[in-house]
């Protein structure tokens, strides 16, 4: 049995921003690595250094590695592959599994125009693991009947099949190794909070079917218990001396009995702990009872998608929400004075003037601003992005090509619409910014907001310090705007 060397790589991503978000994924496969596999894994976060090339290079040939894991948000499968070229002309020989939407959303497309030789092709826990200890004493070839993974040996392509979705988080994962991140960094760069605040995911699976989002964990919702959150909290505060939490589960407001009992415990153990998290239209505008315990219980945000203005558009969506709902959504948020940090798409197929100025209507109509105005952009695994394909926007026999184009949804690359040019679709966003911000602005003044977010964060915001970047995110983030 030989001594593995594992290296991860968390890939760089968002560069037009600071490092705000840990790389989740990538650094609880390092502690199951660690508790199950009984391997030390190295951790080169090129993301949170932003590491240029030669740098990473260097870097590579200073450590001794015979696997690497590498993986993320589709936008960084450009990367994956260009690190894959780096490991693999240091080291011929090292097994290189890659992971995350970036690469099982397109695993054939991965392997066949990159030097990776494994994809993970659904949750890592189990199958990282029962490859690792698999590879302490067999090469590769010998071990493709490993469930979980698309592999890629002697130029041929072959799939394992997928373990089952795991039952119980709380057993089957485990909290991120910290310790294996510069936290230091991360925690300079608050995601959508104040003060030393760090992104958390504490569940997985959404049980609603947005066409434009690409789900591989499920419609069903499965979460970590409210003691394990407890537990987390714990260890980030006596070690990282947190100020706040930014939930970033797809849908945290899934389950209100967890959300309640979450709130009470919070208030119990952690009661200076400040959070935010992601919510819905259609739940947060039945349950005004909720919104009221999650404020008392130190919650400034929750993050909405909105979408659109457009009935219409909503339906075309699936976003089996109304815009009743929404604006409904709205008063609640200022009655309790919470921001509305509601995120909107411009773009997507059937979008037209018409639609368009119905977005623009419900924002002047409700006083938000369209500062998190996004393109229409179809992820591989999304239903556009089958959309795009069939109506050769994307041309099928080269998908890569597009793939690789992806970055921020912010940047314009693709045009789903009939209505519109590639140019006029720009200006309608540039327009629809404008005058939406031109109305907020004659509400309220900076000086206004910030007064109205002292009072929101209390103590904790006479300890933070932001710079400009800082307040650009905040405003594209909702966290700044739209009280």
């Amino acid at each position: 049995m030989r001594n593995l060397k594992v290296l991860i790589i968390n890939p760089p991503i968002r560069l037009n921003d600071k490092p705000r978000n840990i790389p989740h994924g990538l650094a609880i496969l390092a502690n199951m690595i660690r508790k199950k596999a009984g391997i030390n894994p190295k951790f080169i976060d090129i993301n949170a250094h932003r590491y240029s090339n030669e740098q990473v290079q260097s870097i590579l040939r200073s450590v001794e590695f015979d696997v690497v894991l590498i993986g993320g948000l589709i936008p960084v499968y450009k990367r994956i592959i260009l690190y894959a070229d780096m490991i693999k002309s240091i080291n011929p020989n090292a097994v290189i599994i890659a992971g995350g939407s970036a690469a099982m959303s397109v695993p054939y497309l991965m392997l066949n125009n990159s030097k990776v030789d494994v994809i993970c092709a659904g949750e890592g826990e189990r199958a990282v693991v029962d490859l690792l200890n698999g590879l302490k004493e067999n090469h590769l070839k010998e071990l493709t009947h490993v469930k979980g993974f698309y592999f890629k040996v002697d130029g041929r392509i072959s799939y394992s099949g997928n373990h089952d979705l795991l039952g119980d988080l709380d057993s089957e994962s485990d909290l991120p190794a910290y310790d294996l991140l510069p936290m230091d960094i991360y925690l300079s760069n608050p995601v959508v909070g104040i003060g030393r605040d760090t992104d958390f995911i504490s569940s997985r699976g959404c049980p609603f079917n947005c066409t434009f989002c690409y789900q591989p964990w499920g419609r069903k919702f499965r979460a970590h218990s409210v003691s394990f959150i407890m537990d987390a909290f714990r260890h980030l505060k006596d070690n990282y001396n947190i100020d706040f939490i930014s939930f970033q589960d797809d849908e945290f407001m899934a389950d209100k009995i967890r959300v309640k009992e979450f709130c009470e415990q919070r208030n119990r153990y952690f009661p200076d702990l400040l959070w935010s998290c992601t919510g819905r239209a259609n739940i947060v505008s039945r349950d005004e009872d909720i919104i009221k315990l999650m404020k008392d219980s130190g919650c400034t945000l929750i993050s909405c998608g909105f979408e659109s203005g457009s009935q219409r558009m909503l339906d075309r969506m699936h976003k089996t929400q109304t815009i009743e709902e929404m604006e409904k959504t709205v008063r609640i948020f200022r009655k309790y004075k919470l921001p509305v940090p509601a995120s909107f798409i411009i773009g997507m197929p059937g979008e037209d003037k018409e639609s368009c100025r119905e977005t623009i209507d419900f924002c002047l109509r409700n006083k938000i601003s369209l500062d998190s105005l996004m393109f229409a952009t179809p992820y591989p695994g999304s239903e556009i992005f089958d959309f795009a394909l069939k109506t050769k926007r994307i041309n099928a026999d080269n998908p890569h090509e597009f793939i690789m184009r992806i970055e921020d949804a912010r940047d314009f690359i693709i045009n789903l619409t009939d209505s519109f040019s590639d140019e006029e679709l720009i200006k309608a966003r540039e327009d629809a910014m404008r005058l939406t911000k031109e109305n907020y602005n004659r509400f309220i003044t900076m000086d206004e907001t910030m007064t109205k977010m002292r009072a929101l964060f209390g103590p904790v915001m006479s300890r933070a310090g932001f710079d400009e970047k800082d307040l650009e995110h905040r405003m594209k983030h909702g966290g700044m705007c739209n009280f």
